[in-house]
């Protein structure tokens, strides 16, 4: 079996959030207060047609899914930032961690976002139990910027961010 990497439709979000979900209750061990709201939000940002998002597939089944949308200024209600992309959500299904989906799916999103001009991309990811997700930013070249915040459901966030080169060619 071979995991291909393509870019989502609007047919697919259903099994995108089925990823997002698996992933999600089995790094929360089953705790999830907050579940049908970030479930619906999940849906509409799949949903952008300012962004994009890639599958992760196995023959049939979804394994993984990334999605990046326009990096917007800090109260999120400013006009994008020229050439900035914000990987809204990476996740992978929990019986398939460690395999290098998740690094297959964010380098899909780092070259399309040098594709459409991007000149940086950014995440958010917890600070304080996502080693194996620091290793992969790390290995792709992502920094963290030392901007946090805290959250009722997360804890400690904080921001990373990668610089992109412009595609060969340009």
């Amino acid at each position: 079996m071979t995991v291909r990497i393509r870019p989502g439709q609007a047919a697919d979000i259903g099994r995108a959030v089925e990823v997002y979900v698996r992933s999600n209750l089995a790094r929360r061990r089953g705790e999830w207060p907050n579940r049908v709201a970030r479930t619906e939000f999940v849906s509409r940002r799949l949903a952008d047609p300012a962004g994009w998002f890639y599958l992760a597939e196995d023959d049939d089944e979804a394994v993984g899914v990334v999605a990046v949308v326009p990096l917007l200024g800090d109260d999120d209600a400013k006009d994008p930032i020229p050439g900035g992309w914000f990987v809204s959500l990476l996740f992978v299904v929990p019986e398939r961690w460690g395999e290098g989906i998740g690094a297959a799916l964010l380098d899909a999103a780092i070259e399309e976002a040098a594709r459409r001009g991007g000149t940086e991309i950014r995440l958010w990811t917890d600070e304080d139990d996502n080693e194996r997700a620091h290793r992969l930013y790390r290995s792709r070249d992502f920094a963290p910027t030392g901007r946090t915040v805290d959250s009722d459901e997360r804890g400690t966030a904080g921001e990373w961010l990668r610089r992109l080169d412009p595609p060969l060619g340009r």
